[in-house]
C-alpha cells in the first residue's frame, strides 16, 4: 500500500509529465491559443461576447446620450451652452395657447322649451278664464301659478269680449274671434321672448364660466414674458366678452353684458315687460301685462344651452394655431447656475441644448463619439471576460450560463438607460444593479458577484452619464448587499440584506452631500428625498429577490439552503417511500448524511448540501430493495439465483433508476449529481471476481472489467466526492468485528486511498490536505456512532456473541453488493 508521501511524489511526477506534454503540444502548435481560439466552444463564447458588446453599445448610444445630470441633483458647477439654439419653452407655449383658447367665446345653442312651456300655460289660463263665471271657478293650479285675482280675471274677461259672460247675446263667431285674437297675442309675445338677441338667459354656472374667461386670460397674460407673444394675442377685457349662439341662419355673437341669469328675477321681469307689452298690452292692457310678466319671469328658464364639445374643438384649434414660443440662447451663456437643484424645466432646457449641439457636429466627430464609446466598452468587457475565464471557468465553458449573465447585464443597462431618458430617479438604476448583484451572488459566489456588479456599475455609468457620486454610491451599496448575503438559511435573510444595502446607499449619498456642502436650509428636503430613494432601492431589491429566488434556482441549476432545508425533511414522499420499502437503505442514507455533513464542514464545503445529497443518493434502490444487502432479511441471498452479469446489472441499475425518479420528483441538478456520481466509475468488485472465478472454472468468454464499472461520471464537486468516500467507508466499517477507533482509522484511510489511486477524485477539486481532514472527520464520526457500551452485570453472552460466524472470501457486505470495498 502506498503511503501519503509516496502518493504525493507520484502525483508530482504525473503533474510534471503533464506539464511537459502540454509544453510539447504548444511547441508543436497543435493545442496552442490558436487552436483554442478555433475550438467550437471558444467560438460560441466569442459570439455571445460580440452580441453583448453590440447590444450594450446600442443601449449606451441610442437614441441619444443622456444629459449627465438628473432630476433632484444639485449642480456643483455652472452648465454652459455649447451652441446657439432656440429653446422651446413648453411652459410659456402652454400659457400662450391657453390665452388663445380663452379668447374663443363659448358656443351655445338656443332652446325654445322654456318659452313653449310659458306659452302653453298662459293659453291654458285664457281658456280657463273663458269658461269661468268668477275667479274662484278658475282651476286652482293655474290661479295659484299666475296669481290670478279679480282684477286680472276681469282684464282677461274683457279681452275675450261680452260674449264670454254667461247669458251674453254675442254670437258664437264673435266669441271665437275674440279668443283667437287673445291667443295670437300670446303667440306673438312668445316669439318675442324666444329671440336670443332680445332675451338671452343662462344658468348661473354657465354665466360664471363665461365671465371668468376674462379674468383667467388676464392672469395668464401676467405670467408671460413680454415680447414673446404672437401679434394680436392679448388678454380679454370684460366689455369684450361675448357668446357665440348657433342659429338656423348662422352664428350670432351676443355680448355677455346683455345676457341675463335666471336668478336675476327683477331685471328679467323688466326685460319681459318690454318684450311682451306690445303684443299683449293692446289686448289685455298694461296692468294685466305687468302682472303676467312676473309669472313669466319666474317660469322662463335658461334659453341658451352650453355646447361643451363644440367649444373645446374651437379652443383646441386656437391652441394649435399658436406656434411654439422659442427663446434664443447664445453659445457660452450659462444655462444652469452652480448649486441649482435640477428640475423638469432645467432638464428640458439641457435636452434641447444637447440636441442642438449634436445636430451641429460633423459626421467625423459623430463617428469619433461612437468609436470612443465602443473602445471604452470593449476595454471593460475584455477585462471582465478575462477575469471570468480565470476565476470562474465554469461560466466561460457554458454558453447557456454566459447567455443568462449577458441578458441580465442587458436588462440592467437597458432599464437604467430607459429610466435616465424618462428622467426617473437615479435610485432605479441602483435598484436594478443591486438586484443583479444579489442574483449572481446566489447563483455563484460573492467574489464573482462583486466583480461583475462593479463592472456593470461602470457600464451603467457610461449609459446614464452618471457622475462620481452615483458611481461611489452604487459601489458601496452593491458591495454591502453582496458581502452581507452569505448563506440563505431563511427568507428573512433577503429582507435584512436589502435593509443593509439600503442603509449603505443612504449613508453614502448623505456623506457625499455633506462633503460637497450641498445641504442648506432651502435644499435639505430634495437631498434627503434623494437619499431616501437610494435607501428604498436597496430595500426593494431584497423584497424582489424573495420572488425571484425560485426562478434563479431553476435558471442556474442551483439550490439554496432554503431549498435544501425543505428537501432534508424526512417527510418528503421519496424518503417516506424509501423508509417503508427499503428500511435498510433509508437507515444507511440517514447515517451517511451525518458522516458526509461532518466531513464536508471539515474542509469548508457545503455540509447541508452533502447531507441532503446523501439522503437522496440511493433512492433508486426502492424499485429492487431486496437485492441490496442492507435490506436482506432472514439470511436471504437473492443473488444466489442470478449469474454475475445479471447481478451486476441489478446492482448498477439503481443509479439509472434513481436519476429517473429524480426527474419525476423534480429534484434540482445539484441533488441529481449525487445520484449519478456517488459511485463514479468504480468497479463492482465482488461480481467481477465471481465472473472471473466462473470463467476459470467453466471457461467461456472472459469478463471485461469495463463492463463491471459504473458509468459515472466521477465526482465533480467536493460534496459528491465526500458522499462517495462516506458511502465506501460506511459499508466497510459496518462489517468490522471489533469496531474500535484504530480499526476505524485504518479502514477509513484504506478506503480513501483506494478511491484516490483509482482516479475517482481527479475531478472533485479536493486536495491531499482536504483528504486528511476528511479522514479525521469520518473516523471521529464513526467512532461516535459505533461507540462501545459497557454490558450490564446480569447480561450473559448469547450464542451468536460467543460463536462468531465464520466469514469466507465470498462474504457479501453492503459495500460488496453496492460497488463498495472488497
Amino acid at each position: 500500500m502506498r503511503t501519503p508521501g509516496n502518493h504525493r511524489e507520484a502525483g508530482a511526477r504525473r503533474a510534471e509529465r503533464n506539464a511537459r506534454a502540454a509544453r510539447s503540444r504548444r511547441a508543436d502548435g497543435r493545442e496552442g491559443w490558436r487552436d483554442r481560439l478555433h475550438s467550437p466552444q471558444t467560438l460560441k463564447q466569442l459570439v455571445v461576447l460580440a452580441g453583448l458588446f453590440a447590444a450594450a453599445l446600442l443601449v449606451i448610444q441610442l437614441p441619444h446620450a443622456p444629459l449627465g445630470v438628473h432630476k433632484g441633483e444639485t449642480t456643483t458647477y455652472p452648465i454652459i451652452a455649447r451652441a446657439d439654439f432656440d429653446y422651446v419653452d413648453e411652459a410659456v407655449t402652454s400659457d400662450a395657447r391657453d390665452l388663445a383658447a380663452y379668447r374663443v367665446p363659448g358656443v351655445y345653442r338656443p332652446t325654445t322649451q322654456p318659452i313653449t312651456a310659458v306659452k302653453d300655460s298662459l293659453l291654458a289660463l285664457v281658456v280657463a278664464v273663458k269658461g269661468a263665471e268668477t275667479v274662484d271657478q278658475v282651476d286652482e293650479t293655474l290661479r295659484t301659478a299666475w296669481g290670478v285675482d279679480a282684477e286680472l280675471f276681469d282684464a282677461i274677461q274683457k279681452a275675450l269680449g261680452p260674449s264670454a259672460s254667461p247669458g251674453g247675446s254675442a254670437e258664437a263667431g264673435a266669441e271665437a274671434e275674440n279668443l283667437a285674437r287673445v291667443q295670437e297675442a300670446v303667440a306673438r309675445a312668445a316669439d318675442a321672448l324666444a329671440d336670443p338677441a332680445s332675451l338671452a338667459i343662462l344658468s348661473e354656472q354657465d354665466h360664471q364660466r363665461a365671465s371668468d374667461r376674462g379674468k383667467d386670460s388676464r392672469d395668464v397674460y401676467a405670467k408671460l414674458p413680454s415680447g414673446l407673444l404672437p401679434e394680436g394675442l392679448k388678454p380679454l377685457q370684460d366689455h369684450e366678452l361675448t357668446l357665440t349662439v348657433l342659429l338656423a341662419d348662422g352664428e350670432r355673437e351676443i355680448p355677455l353684458q346683455n345676457v341675463l341669469v335666471q336668478t336675476q328675477t327683477g331685471i328679467l321681469r323688466d326685460r319681459v315687460v318690454s318684450l311682451v307689452e306690445g303684443p299683449l298690452g293692446t289686448v289685455l292692457g298694461n296692468g294685466a301685462v305687468k302682472r303676467l310678466s312676473g309669472g313669466i319671469a319666474v317660469r322662463i328658464g335658461p334659453t341658451l344651452l352650453f355646447q361643451a364639445a363644440e367649444t373645446e374643438n374651437r379652443r383646441a384649434e386656437a391652441r394649435r394655431r399658436i406656434e411654439p414660443i422659442r427663446i434664443p440662447w447664445k453659445k457660452n451663456t450659462t444655462l444652469v447656475q452652480a448649486g441649482t437643484i435640477i428640475g423638469d424645466e432645467h432638464l428640458r432646457l439641457l435636452a434641447q441644448e444637447s440636441s442642438a449641439y449634436q445636430a451641429g457636429l460633423g459626421w467625423l466627430r459623430k463617428a469619433l463619439v461612437w468609436v470612443g464609446a465602443a473602445a471604452a466598452l470593449a476595454l471593460v468587457l475584455a477585462l471582465e471576460s478575462a477575469a471570468i475565464s480565470r476565476f470562474q471557468p465554469n461560466v466561460a465553458r457554458s454558453t447557456a450560463r454566459s447567455l443568462i449573465l449577458g441578458l441580465l447585464c442587458l436588462v440592467v443597462l437597458g432599464g437604467s438607460k430607459l429610466a435616465a431618458q424618462a428622467n426617473w430617479p437615479l435610485a432605479f438604476s441602483t435598484f436594478l444593479l443591486t438586484t443583479a448583484a444579489l442574483v449572481v451572488t446566489v447563483a455563484y459566489n460573492p467574489r464573482f458577484a462583486l466583480g461583475l456588479a462593479w463592472t456593470l456599475a461602470l457600464l451603467v455609468t457610461l449609459a446614464i452619464q452618471g457622475d462620481f457620486g452615483w458611481l461611489l454610491t452604487a459601489l458601496v451599496g452593491t458591495a454591502t448587499a453582496v458581502l452581507a448575503l452569505g448563506e440563505i438559511n431563511n427568507r428573512s435573510k433577503l429582507i435584512k440584506v436589502g435593509l443593509l444595502a439600503g442603509l449603505g446607499f443612504f449613508l453614502t449619498a448623505n456623506a457625499l452631500a455633506f462633503w460637497r456642502l450641498e445641504y442648506s436650509a432651502a435644499k435639505w428636503w430634495p437631498l434627503l428625498r434623494m437619499s431616501l430613494e437610494y435607501g428604498a432601492s436597496g430595500v426593494s431589491a431584497g423584497f424582489v429577490m424573495l420572488g425571484l429566488l425560485p426562478g434563479i434556482e431553476r435558471a442556474f441549476g442551483i439550490v439554496t439552503n432554503i431549498s435544501l432545508l425543505e428537501l432534508c425533511d424526512v417527510n418528503q414522499p421519496a424518503l417516506k417511500r424509501l423508509a417503508i420499502e427499503a428500511p435498510g437503505t433509508y437507515a444507511h442514507s440517514l447515517l451517511l448524511g451525518t458522516l458526509a455533513e461532518a466531513a464536508a464542514e471539515a474542509v469548508g464545503a457545503n455540509g447541508l448540501l452533502a447531507r441532503v445529497g446523501a439522503y437522496f443518493h440511493d433512492i433508486g434502490k426502492v424499485d429492487k430493495p431486496r437485492y441490496f444487502v442492507e435490506n436482506f432479511q432472514n439470511q436471504e441471498q437473492p443473488h444466489d439465483n442470478l449469474t454475475p452479469p445479471m447481478s451486476r446489472l441489478v446492482i448498477m441499475s439503481h443509479v439509472k433508476d434513481g436519476l429517473e425518479m429524480a426527474d419525476r420528483l423534480g429534484l434540482p441538478p445539484p441533488i441529481r449529481n449525487f445520484i449519478a456520481e456517488h459511485h463514479g466509475t468504480t468497479l463492482v468488485e465482488y461480481f467481477f471476481r465471481e465472473a472471473q472465478r466462473q470463467h476459470a472454472e467453466e471457461g467461456g468468454e472472459a469478463p471485461l472489467e469495463a463492463d463491471y464499472r459504473y458509468p459515472g461520471p466521477k465526482p465533480r464537486s467536493p460534496e459528491t466526492a465526500i458522499v462517495m468516500l462516506a458511502d465506501t467507508v460506511e459499508g466497510a466499517t459496518r462489517s468490522l468485528k471489533e469496531p474500535t477507533a484504530p480499526k476505524f482509522q485504518a479502514t477509513v484511510h484504506e478506503m480513501i486511498m483506494k478511491r484516490l489511486l483509482d482516479g475517482q477524485l481527479d475531478e472533485s477539486g479536493l486536495t491531499l490536505s482536504d483528504l486528511h481532514r476528511i479522514e479525521e472527520a469520518l473516523t471521529k464520526t464513526l467512532a461516535s456512532v459505533y461507540h462501545g457500551r459497557v454490558p450490564y452485570l446480569s447480561e450473559e453472552p448469547s450464542d451468536a456473541q460467543v460463536q462468531e460466524p465464520a466469514r469466507d472470501a465470498g462474504e457479501r457486505s453492503h459495500g460488496t453488493l453496492d460497488g463498495g470495498h472488497e
